[in-house]
């Protein structure tokens, strides 16, 4: 895997995104006239904004992770200067790879009247940045999956998973009834514990992760 070097043009998108306002999931919210429908729009505006042109183009999940695990990767490789919009669809993360320098990015887009994002089903996975726009504060923040996260945490809950499928496949065998009714544990990830922690603006650490991403780009 090549060295990560620091990306001046990728620091300065992330510079822009962090001052943006509130933007809902399907329309914008500032108190302002915005041009742009929804949070992921506003996003994909700071990235044209930046000179990057859209790649029309899908990537399995699998090519996917091969990317977020070596930014660096040849293989079905994206242009220079190029980024992808949903680019495993729409119920599939990452909201956006971008391409700069020879390195990709994985950007998700998170957006909640709250001061902390929902991640329902999806664990927050390690080599994405998270950008979490907040009504509650007019502001956005971000963050580096595994920097919320431990893998040794979030290996504790992929077991945790893996457990109750075993159980639900138990339970199905148990089943016989006339419309094959069977029964399915969803994984859903939340919040707990005071403010302090689940609040990701009043949260201590908030710019110390920001300033990781800034670096870690």
């Amino acid at each position: 895997m090549t060295k990560h070097t620091k990306n001046n043009k990728m620091t300065s998108i992330l510079r822009s995104i962090l001052e943006m306002p509130y933007y809902k999931n399907y329309a914008a919210t500032s108190g302002k006239v915005h041009n742009t429908a929804k949070h992921e729009d506003a996003i994909e505006s700071v990235i044209m904004n930046y000179g990057l042109k859209k790649a029309s183009r899908k990537v399995p999940q699998k090519l996917r992770d091969e990317w977020v695990s070596d930014p660096y990767s040849e293989r079905e490789d994206m242009e220079e200067g190029t980024y992808i919009s949903q680019p495993c669809g729409s119920h599939q993360s990452p909201d956006f790879f971008v391409k700069i320098d020879g390195r990709k990015f994985a950007l998700e887009c998170k957006s909640s009247k709250t001061p902390s994002p929902m991640y329902n089903s999806g664990i927050p996975k390690s080599g994405y940045i998270y950008v979490f726009t907040s009504k509650k504060y007019n502001k956005t923040t971000c963050f580096l999956g595994q920097h919320i996260l431990s893998k040794e945490e979030k290996k504790l809950i992929d077991e945790h998973v893996e457990e109750a499928r075993e159980r639900d496949l138990e339970l199905r065998s148990k089943l016989e009834n006339s419309h094959g009714i069977h029964y399915y544990t969803r994984p859903m990830i939340i919040h707990g514990g005071d403010k302090e922690m689940t609040d990701y603006f009043l949260n201590e650490n908030k710019e110390i992760l920001e300033k990781r991403v800034l670096e870690w780009v």
